[in-house]
């Protein structure tokens, strides 16, 4: 099951996520960011940083409304760091809030921490172990047993404080009973699923789960009467969900005289530190360390956004010192030693060949043309190169590459398409001027970037372009200057407010269609005069027939009469 998963619509390619995984266990595949589960450490930034919140947190909150609407025993397990997220007169108030959700009890998972305490002074007093890496936080966990596996033996072998309580409360109320805990941090989720202990919490709810769930059901926790906590007073250890928290309920605990105490905050910081103790400068120290800076009370799953850490740590050791008169008592404490493991995941790198290859695709022959800008996600152009031989990255993440080819390809339509481009600003001034214009026009384009359009030609159709906000297609123009019939679309480009001139030559069609045009009435010329000639021919054809007939006619009739005439005589 993935804890952090992924919305692919709202993924809008930014590679924002990548950028801020500290340990790159984010894939991108199909432009799409998916988060590669055996890789991740669960910090939780991508979460908290997504501009497109893209990213989704798996929740047990049906889960646990399941374990209540079966009647069973719930208890809650209640992060120390929750002054910090819920706003209330007395902390009892939050107990009673709880309790008309359906939860039986309710109990500060600092009690736990008292007896996590109690192991580290005990292997403080040991003095057996070069440094001691404190082990509450999961995600420094996971960092650890995946990326610096070396440094497995300095971690304190013992569970965390959520752990250790729950361990508790099933002890002291019975094994049956349902723990659910309740905190900032999304790593507990993976954490109460590892192997090693995964039948000690059965469900994890984070503030923002608990803080909704208030909601829909109308309970305000400010006007809830004062209930009480399960476990007596957790005092100094409530101070574990701050910077040097654990350090203070230590000193609490017990003399620290065998080790340096130190504290990191911050994956990146913690990163840097397990550096230098690979490289053996770091001796006889116990470390104190969270992926959150600031701590749990800035964990990724609070109830109140970043800002809110600084007063949140106020409320927090103010409350745990409002009852430090003495350390809590940490009777029969159940088994809270734990064992871990190189978990590193075992991935080829390529040569140095492969390596220039893949750069070579992306336009980065020589180590000079590698720009390490970062854009990408990944901090060199060659960590990226490797993620992209590792199928964690694509070749196109490049943005550098992706706008040269862009503008590349941009500038090749432009120089090499016949159509003459000119393109303008709302002043008419030329912005671009492509190699047919240059042709037609008998002007470079250098030149024709230092001047406006009217110098050229007439800008009345690209001035009702721009006052319109209207295109102009295919109208036909013919400039006299220059000698040439144009076809032309002025295109009104509203994001840039700017204006496209394609104009196509057609002054050889034209000449051909007026060729063809005189050729027609030419030929309707010499046809009329056929006609003519022929309607000539045939009114004189016809006169010289009617004079023939009339003349033929007389003589018959003369003829007929002297026969007639002739035989009345006789």
């Amino acid at each position: 099951m993935s804890i952090i998963g992924l919305k692919k619509a709202n993924c809008k390619n930014c590679y924002k996520c990548v950028k801020v995984c500290p340990v790159k266990s984010i894939k991108v595949e199909n432009e799409q960011a998916k988060i590669m589960d055996n890789f991740c450490i669960l910090c939780g930034r991508c979460l908290s940083e997504c501009p497109q919140n893209a990213k989704t947190l798996h929740s047990d909150l049906d889960k646990v409304k399941g374990f209540l609407k079966a009647g069973e025993t719930v208890v809650v397990s209640l992060a120390p760091a929750y002054p910090g997220s819920f706003d209330f007169e007395t902390p009892g108030q939050l107990v009673t809030a709880f309790q008309k959700l359906g939860f039986a009890k309710v109990s500060e998972t600092s009690e736990g921490a008292a007896y996590v305490t109690a192991e580290y002074a005990a292997l403080i007093k040991e003095n057996t172990m070069k440094n001691i890496i404190t082990t509450c936080c999961p995600s420094i966990n996971r960092l650890v047993e995946l990326y610096y596996p070396e440094l497995v033996d300095q971690m304190a072998p013992v569970v965390s404080p959520m752990i250790a309580h729950a361990r508790l409360l099933k002890q002291s109320i019975g094994k049956n009973i349902r723990v659910v805990f309740v905190g900032p941090c999304i790593s507990k989720k993976d954490e109460a699923a590892d192997i090693r202990h995964d039948t000690d919490v059965d469900a994890v709810l984070t503030f923002d789960d608990v803080a909704g769930w208030l909601h829909d059901e109308g309970i305000v926790v400010s006007q809830c009467e004062e209930g009480t906590f399960l476990n007596a007073s957790s005092k100094i250890a409530r101070m574990y969900s701050v910077t040097n928290g654990i350090l203070e309920t230590l000193k609490a605990c017990t003399e620290v005289e065998n080790y340096h105490l130190m504290s990191v905050d911050g994956v990146a910081e913690c990163m840097d530190l397990f550096e230098a103790m690979k490289r053996g400068d770091v001796d006889h120290c116990f470390i104190e360390v969270n992926a959150c800076r600031g701590s749990c009370v800035n964990g990724p799953a609070k109830a109140k956004d970043s800002t809110a850490r600084f007063t949140s740590a106020v409320k927090v050791e103010r409350y745990a010192r409002s009852d430090a008169d003495c350390y809590p008592a940490t009777p029969q404490p159940p088994a809270l030693s734990k064992k871990f493991f190189d978990r590193s995941p075992r991935e080829e790198t390529p040569d140095e060949a492969v390596i220039r290859s893949i750069l070579s695709k992306i336009g980065k022959e020589t180590p000079e043309q590698e720009l390490n800008c970062g854009a990408c996600g990944y901090s060199s152009c060659r960590e990226k190169a490797i993620a992209v031989y590792q199928n964690r990255a694509e070749l196109t993440m490049c943005m550098p590459y992706m706008k040269e080819r862009a503008e590349s390809l941009s500038n090749y339509v432009l120089s090499e398409t016949p159509n003459i481009t000119i393109i303008v600003d709302s002043d008419l001034n030329i912005i671009e001027f492509n190699a047919a214009a240059e042709a037609c026009f008998k002007i470079s384009r250098r030149e024709a970037l230092e001047k406006g359009l009217y110098e050229l030609i007439d800008v009345s159709d690209f001035q009702f372009v721009f006052e319109s906000r209207q295109s102009i297609t295919d109208k036909k123009v013919h400039y006299r200057e220059y000698n040439i019939t144009t076809q032309q679309s002025i295109i009104y480009i509203e994001k840039e407010n700017i204006a496209m001139g394609i104009f196509k030559d057609i002054t050889k069609e034209e000449k051909e269609l007026e060729s063809r045009y005189h050729l027609r009435v030419d030929t309707m010329e010499m046809a009329q005069k056929v006609i003519d000639k022929q309607m000539i021919a045939a009114q004189q054809i016809a006169s010289l027939l009617g004079e023939t007939t009339a003349e033929t006619k007389v003589t018959l009739t003369k003829l007929k009469n002297m026969i007639v005439f002739d035989g009345d005589e006789e």
